[in-house]
């Protein structure tokens, strides 16, 4: 079964005020800036090659193609030689672009947003809090397939929140377009902390740690002070200098040469037609096709997913691609969390996205690749925690 696929919402940039350096590693300066240069034009690019959900009103089916993206311009940027193409580098690569390894923060706002992430005072039963379904300690998600909040029920596996600055639409139905406006959906949400903000600006204009917090921040304790720094923080949740960074900034050591071919194949079998971007998903809109009707496999609980939030026929079964970042330390993967192996995901986007049966060889392939994606932990975790 080859399910066509639907762009309605597309990548469009970064977010915040992170300062993107590249590393000090082989490639010249000028071969690093083609490159950044390059994955921001097939960012911007990517327009001319879906439907725009917002601003169109006849949606049309359109098969992505790994050389739409083949332009003029990247060919002038690209600096690469054919062996490095022929290895997994050159056109295409410039889809995906490195996380910084230096970045600014405001690290005693960030502060008050590492307590307030962590507080379950927020939440209506004072038992939830945000870290209860996004694990600091490991990889900023849940180990469960549905993630329950207050009165513990769920509907959806969480998503992690490292690297969630880097994405441009969130929730799996992408309900939203900021990181502040993301914040207001576990709050009020009756399945998740069952909150309000007067609750919560109630709560923290109560506790001696917070006023003097705020205070040292020159802020006063209201909603939007309170968003300021859980966005401080999250932004700080970067898993930099995983291998495959290392290798877009030049150090062609990092992978091995399975990596290096399940990259490849990456590009080749359309993976990356989704997936890319700087957080290597997070930011389109896609049909899912994994829907049976056997027990084991079965949808759970009828998720239609942005057909939820605008019951528009043609959202039936549209989530939000995942980010690749960590997805070797991210499961259970999927909206409903069906799997807990990262192998079986590959077969299902495979069978189901692409209309492919990959043998074991190619998914041993890609899943050294994807291996490839896992960053250090965000260095602020370890710098809260030990102050």
């Amino acid at each position: 079964m080859s399910v066509s696929l639907l762009l309605y919402e597309v990548f469009s940039g970064r977010h915040g005020t992170l300062s993107h350096q590249s590393s000090t590693n082989t490639h010249a300066t000028n071969d690093q800036h083609a490159m950044n240069e390059a994955a921001k034009h097939a960012e911007e690019s990517a327009h001319d090659d879906v439907v725009s959900h917002d601003d169109e009103d006849n949606h049309e089916t359109r098969k992505h193609d790994d050389h739409k993206h083949d332009s003029s311009d990247q060919h002038k940027q690209d600096h690469h030689s054919d062996d490095e193409v022929q290895n997994g580098l050159g056109k295409t690569e410039l889809m995906i672009s490195p996380l910084p390894s230096e970045y600014d923060i405001d690290k005693p706002l960030a502060k008050i947003g590492w307590l307030l992430f962590k507080d379950p005072g927020l939440s209506s039963n004072g038992l939830v809090s945000c870290e209860s379904c996004h694990n600091l300690r490991t990889n900023g998600a849940e180990d469960i397939d549905i993630s329950v909040g207050v009165g513990g029920r769920g509907t959806r596996n969480s998503l992690t929140v490292f690297n969630t600055t880097f994405n441009y639409r969130f929730f799996w139905d992408a309900r939203a377009n900021s990181l502040a406006e993301q914040i207001d959906g576990p709050v009020h949400n009756v399945l998740e902390m069952d909150s309000n903000w007067e609750h919560i600006v109630a709560y923290v204009s109560q506790s001696p740690l917070y006023i003097n917090r705020f205070k040292s921040a020159n802020l006063t304790i209201e909603e939007a002070s309170i968003k300021q720094a859980l966005v401080a923080f999250m932004g700080g949740l970067i898993t930099a200098n995983s291998r495959f960074d290392l290798y877009l900034n030049g150090d062609e050591t990092a992978l091995s040469q399975q990596e290096k071919v399940g990259w490849k194949k990456f590009q080749e079998i359309g993976c990356i037609n989704c997936h890319r971007g700087t957080n290597i998903g997070g930011g389109m809109v896609m049909e899912f096709g994994f829907f049976l009707s056997d027990e084991e496999n079965q949808d759970k609980g009828g998720d239609t997913g942005r057909h939820l939030i605008t019951s528009d026929n043609k959202d039936m079964n549209l989530f939000r691609v995942a980010s690749l970042r960590n997805v070797a330390d991210t499961a259970p993967y999927f909206h409903d969390g069906r799997t807990n192996s990262l192998r079986e995901a590959i077969r299902v986007m495979g069978k189901y996205q692409l209309g492919q049966n990959f043998d074991d060889q190619t998914v041993e392939e890609l899943h050294a690749f994807l291996t490839t994606l896992s960053g250090e932990r965000p260095e602020i975790l370890a710098e809260f925690s030990n102050e």
